[in-house]
């Protein structure tokens, strides 16, 4: 019996022994917030906006840190063009309808419409409140698990060995009060062109000038080689591009939390005589009944090994542990970015 306690306490340290899973928020929020369809920003800042132009690191050759790692570790700004011109020219062709009126109080009402003051389908002269843009809730789960069981044990002493663990991380992420505002792909294009051309700033546009303002984010790592898996060729370990923001997603509210639950449980059930040769039931001699009347009473039954009534054992084991972070539905006294997208410019190696 000691044996198989110790095996199954082995057996739960092991199962229990795998390593969690790392709840890297910065990783949860990239991966939910490119679903979206945009460049995250972790954390939300407020002073990133359309006109920005940043040196990325766009890919690892040896990793896919590149895209796990927040924005503000693979990146950094190294201007801003006022695409003021271009902003205001975008919203005077885009439509503003207006406010929504309350909710009608009884179900089944008509839901009436705010009418335009002067003709609904002619933009404003001046856009006066940010296009709206809505984001559901998102959740993200990450679940480990690792279970084990002792077969050859379990034939030996005739039990049941087991144990599992698991291990589960929650990040959710609701948005409140969002807005955006940008510009077309071709003038942000345009402007980017004219950035590379011009005399003073096409320095910045060049393997070499990106790289060189890269290299002080992470240094001389930005200039390693490695071989190229098709070709065998030596290449740049780091892909690097500029890129000029045309748009970004904004939020007044962020409401996150973070939950980790583990578990681990282990049991065992033991029957003691198991492995033990089966002993047949023998006939035993007829005996004389109670009254007297002398006829054979049926012989009484041998218990078998293995049977209900042999002595066994039962062992099992089990533990929790739950946290949880919260940041809590506060609003913000200014809207802050939660992610972009940007027209791209990849000089060539």
């Amino acid at each position: 019996m000691i044996v198989v306690v110790a095996a199954t306490s082995a057996l739960v340290r092991w199962a229990g022994s795998g390593e969690q899973p790392k709840l890297s928020v910065a990783k949860q929020w990239n991966e939910a917030i490119e679903k979206l369809g945009f460049e995250p920003v972790y954390p939300p800042v407020e002073d990133i906006q359309v006109g920005d132009i940043f040196a990325i690191i766009s890919e690892d050759a040896l990793s896919d840190s590149a895209t796990e790692e927040p924005f503000a570790g693979r990146s950094i700004k190294l201007l801003h063009v006022d695409l003021t011109p271009e902003i205001e020219q975008a919203y005077r062709a885009v439509y503003q309808f207006p406010a929504t009126n309350a909710r009608p109080e009884k179900e089944g009402h008509i839901w009436l419409q705010e009418s335009a003051a002067g003709s609904l389908f002619k933009a404003p002269a001046t856009r006066t409140t940010l296009p709206l843009v809505l984001f559901p809730r998102f959740t993200i789960t990450n679940v480990k698990r690792a279970s084990g069981s002792a077969s050859a044990m379990s034939q030996l002493f005739g039990g049941a060995f087991g144990a599992d663990a698991s291990s589960t991380g929650t990040v959710e992420v609701r948005f409140s009060a969002t807005e955006t505002y940008g510009v077309p792909a071709v003038p942000a294009e345009l402007r980017l062109l004219d950035f590379c051309e011009d005399e003073e700033t096409k320095a910045f546009c060049s393997q070499r000038g990106i790289r060189k303002q890269l290299g002080m984010l992470i240094g001389k790592r930005i200039d390693d080689k490695v071989k190229d898996r098709k070709t065998g060729m030596e290449r740049p370990r780091f892909s690097v591009e500029l890129a000029l923001v045309s748009r970004v997603f904004l939020a007044r509210s962020i409401q996150t939390s973070i939950i980790e639950d583990d578990g681990m449980r282990g049991n065992i059930g033991v029957n003691q005589q198991a492995g033990l040769p089966a002993i047949a039931a023998q006939p035993a001699p007829a005996t004389t009944g109670a009254s007297g009347d002398g006829k054979p009473q049926p012989p009484a039954p041998v218990p078998q090994a293995g049977a209900n009534n042999t002595p066994g054992a039962a062992l099992a084991a089990e533990r929790r542990a739950t946290s949880n972070v919260l940041l809590p539905d506060t609003l913000l006294p200014r809207p802050v970015v939660v992610g972009f997208k940007s027209v791209r410019f990849k000089p060539v190696e």
